[in-house]
C-alpha cells in the first residue's frame, strides 16, 4: 500500500510539472531548436557528469573512513547504482539502496552507512544553496531572482553554522537541538531524535577541520564539473548565456528534485530549468529543448563497470538482495554471506531517509 501511494504521489508531481513545462512552449520554436542542435557536442559533455560523481565518491569515502576504510573504486559503482535507482524511482530511494549495498559489501551497519549518506547529501544541498545564492544575488537578472539569491545565501550561512557546530562541538550543539526537538509531539520527536543520532554518526569524519575543508572543496569541485557539462550542452543548443546562468540552472533544478520527489525527477527538472532560462531571456523553444536534452543525457546507461558490479534497475528494491553469484564476487568469499536480521542493521524505511 505504501509503495503504491509513493508511486501515485510521484506520478501526480510529474504530471503537474510537465503540464507547467509544456503550457509555456511554442512548438514551432521547439522544432527549430531540436533541428539545429549539435548532438555530438552534447554527448561529448556526458563524461563530465560521471567525473563529478567520482569526486563525490571521494567525499563519501572520507565520510566513511572513521567506521570503515573503503577504496573509491569500490564505492563508485555503489554511487552509480544509487543514481540509477533515483532515475527510475521516486522519493530518492537510491540513497537507501546505497546504504544497503555498501552495508552488504563491506559488512557495515546500514544505519551507520545511511548516516554518512545523509551528511554526504547535506554537503550537496549546502553547496547548491550557496551557488544559487551567490549567482542569483550577483546576476544581472530581475529583482525577484536577486531576492531569492539573498534569501538562499542567508539560509546557506545559517545551515552551515549548524552543520559545523554539530560536527566540531557535538556536546554543545546536541542539548540545543534536543530542546528544539522536544517542541514536537512525542512520536515525531522520537523519530527526529533517531535521525539526528544517525546524522551525528555520519559527522565523525568531519570533526577534523582538515577533513571538513577537503569535503567542502570536493563538494564545490564536483558541482562545478557538472556545471561544465550543463554549459557544453548549452553551447550545443546555441544558448546565449554565461557560465553563471548554467550554475543557476544546476542549483535550481537539483534543489527542485530534492523537494519534489517525482520518478527520475521528470517534470520538476524540466520546469525549473525552463523557468530559470526564461528569466534570462532565452527563447522558449531553446529553453524547452535544452531542458529535455540536459535531463535525458543524465539518464543514459551507466558505464559497464558499474553494471558489472551492481544489479539491474528492475531488481533494485529495498530489502531485496543481489543474487548469490554477484554477492559472492563482491564480498570476495567462497559463499554468499547470510542476510542480517531485522534490527539496527537494516535500512530504515524511506520516510526516515536523509536529506535530499
Amino acid at each position: 500500500m505504501l509503495r503504491r501511494k509513493r508511486f501515485w504521489l510521484g506520478l501526480i508531481i510529474t504530471v503537474i510539472f510537465l503540464g507547467i513545462f509544456i503550457a509555456r512552449t511554442d512548438f514551432d520554436e521547439i522544432h527549430d531548436a531540436f533541428s539545429s542542435a549539435d548532438y555530438a557536442l552534447a554527448l561529448a559533455a556526458v563524461p563530465l557528469y560521471f567525473i563529478g560523481f567520482w569526486i563525490r565518491t571521494i567525499r563519501w569515502r572520507l565520510l566513511l573512513s572513521p567506521v570503515r576504510r573503503v577504496s573509491t573504486l569500490r564505492l563508485y559503482p555503489v554511487v552509480l547504482i544509487g543514481l540509477m535507482t533515483n532515475n527510475v524511482a521516486p522519493l530518492r530511494v537510491g540513497e537507501l539502496v546505497r546504504a544497503y549495498l555498501v552495508g552488504e559489501r563491506e559488512s557495515l551497519s546500514k544505519s551507520t552507512a545511511l548516516g554518512t549518506i545523509a551528511v554526504d547529501r547535506t554537503f550537496d544541498g549546502l553547496t547548491l544553496v550557496m551557488m544559487l545564492g551567490i549567482v542569483a544575488a550577483l546576476s544581472g537578472s530581475n529583482g525577484g531572482v536577486k531576492g531569492v539569491g539573498i534569501f538562499t545565501a542567508v539560509s546557506f550561512l545559517c545551515a552551515s553554522l549548524v552543520l559545523v557546530s554539530l560536527a566540531l562541538s557535538p556536546q554543545r550543539a546536541r542539548p540545543i537541538l534536543s530542546r528544539l526537538v522536544n517542541l514536537f509531539p512525542a512520536p515525531l520527536a522520537e523519530k527526529i531524535e533517531s535521525l539526528i543520532d544517525s546524522f551525528s554518526s555520519g559527522l565523525q569524519a568531519i570533526r577534523s577541520p582538515r577533513t571538513l575543508a577537503i569535503a567542502a572543496v570536493a563538494s564545490v569541485s564536483s558541482w562545478l564539473v557538472e556545471g561544465s557539462m550543463y554549459y557544453i550542452v548549452g553551447q550545443a543548443f546555441d544558448l546565449d548565456v554565461g557560465f553563471e546562468v548554467y550554475l543557476l540552472v544546476l542549483a535550481g533544478a537539483n534543489l527542485a528534485l530534492s523537494i519534489f520527489a517525482s520518478p527520475g525527477g521528470i517534470g520538476p527538472f524540466e520546469a525549473t530549468t525552463q523557468a530559470v532560462l526564461l528569466s534570462f531571456s532565452v527563447p522558449v523553444g531553446q529553453a524547452f529543448a535544452y531542458a529535455v536534452d540536459a535531463h535525458l543525457l543524465q539518464h543514459l546507461p551507466l558505464p559497464p563497470g558499474a553494471r558489472d558490479r551492481g544489479v539491474g534497475a528492475g531488481t533494485l528494491r529495498i530489502g531485496q538482495q543481489p543474487g548469490p553469484h554477484r554477492r559472492e564476487k563482491e564480498l570476495g568469499s567462497g559463499a554468499a554471506r547470510p542476510a542480517g536480521r531485522v534490527g539496527q542493521d537494516q535500512v530504515p524505511r524511506a520516510r526516515h531517509q536523509g536529506p535530499r
